[in-house]
């Protein structure tokens, strides 16, 4: 693990400033995280529809993307140290899934997609202003305002008729989102390579979760399906598990947390569409407002302002 010193800029620092090649690979990667989100929602409401339960998805989750992930932490290089991996593990890994996972079994998947990804690009901003102390720039304030009146068209109607189980739900999807946010926000401050910071946060969340769920009793991985258990494998293990967190953090390495979380304002437009032939879910007129308010102002808050935007996130 490296020095504590080490990892904070020397005061007076310039950031850094992001290349083209660097920034067209962020975007790439913020899409495809947008992607990956979509799916996250999806497969685990049909996973926990189904006979698997929280833990399950946990473990196929950890496990998988631990073990994908190993090699690149064995491999060597600059670390962070153990708080620093540990808290990274903790927002990125146990904090955020587990809280999701909770949400995803009390709320449904239209909750899931406004209150989990479509927050984001609002606790990241907040956490970046409160930690940065940066003013932010007219197009991208006014682009947040129309995120989150997009995100409460979008609600309205589910919320009005909202169970004390959905409610309940809804505020563990708000939690994993500021998790995960604090998650993007610490990722550009420890400044580890992306594939680094994956790796710890896959590892440390594989060993801190599977032995307690080996003493776990009624196991569903052991009776459900073969074709289910293969799809939430591939989605929660592979995709989730391992190559989310490494996109993400890639994309927030380029982009900034602010930037990148602006991306996650499609998740909901994408989960809403899909959720029509997968779970069977039509969008109300409201929520198709919402989805067409929170693109024009994710397109808003990603425009560069006056003062350019090529410069990289503190």
């Amino acid at each position: 693990m490296r020095d504590p010193s080490a990892m904070e800029a020397p005061r007076g620092a310039r950031p850094r400033e992001a290349t083209a090649r660097d920034r067209a690979v962020g975007v790439a990667c913020a899409v495809l995280s947008v992607l990956l989100f979509s799916s996250f929602t999806l497969a685990s409401r049909l996973g926990l529809s189904s006979s698997l339960r929280l833990p399950d998805l946990a473990a196929l989750r950890f496990g998988i993307g631990g073990t994908l992930l190993l090699p690149l932490l064995l491999r060597g290089g600059r670390r962070a140290t153990w708080r620093d991996a540990g808290a990274l593990a903790f927002l990125g890994g146990l904090g955020f899934a587990l809280l999701a996972y909770a949400g995803f079994s009390l709320a449904p998947a239209a909750h899931g997609a406004v209150l989990l990804h479509g927050t984001l690009p609002l606790f990241t901003s907040a956490l970046v202003r409160a930690t940065a102390e940066r003013r932010r720039a007219g197009p991208r304030a006014a682009g947040l305002v129309l995120i989150g009146l997009g995100i409460a068209l979008m609600a309205y109607d589910s919320l009005a008729v909202a169970s004390a189980g959905q409610l309940a739900g809804d505020g563990l999807l708000l939690l994993a989102s500021l998790s995960w946010s604090a998650y993007g926000v610490m990722a550009r401050r420890v400044d580890l390579p992306p594939a680094t910071a994956a790796a710890t946060v896959a590892v440390l969340s594989s060993v801190a979760f599977l032995p307690p769920y080996a003493a776990w009793p009624g196991k569903a991985l052991l009776v459900v399906g073969p074709r289910e258990l293969l799809l939430q494998a591939v989605v929660q293990g592979a995709l989730v598990g391992a190559a989310s967190i490494f996109v993400y953090t890639r994309a927030v390495a380029a982009l900034g947390p602010a930037t990148t979380a602006l991306f996650a304002a499609a998740v909901p437009c994408i989960t809403t569409l899909a959720a029509i032939p997968l779970l069977s879910e039509h969008p109300s007129g409201a929520a198709l407002a919402g989805v067409a308010v929170v693109t024009v102002g994710m397109v808003a808050a990603a425009r560069p302002s006056s003062g350019g935007r090529a410069r990289a996130e503190a």
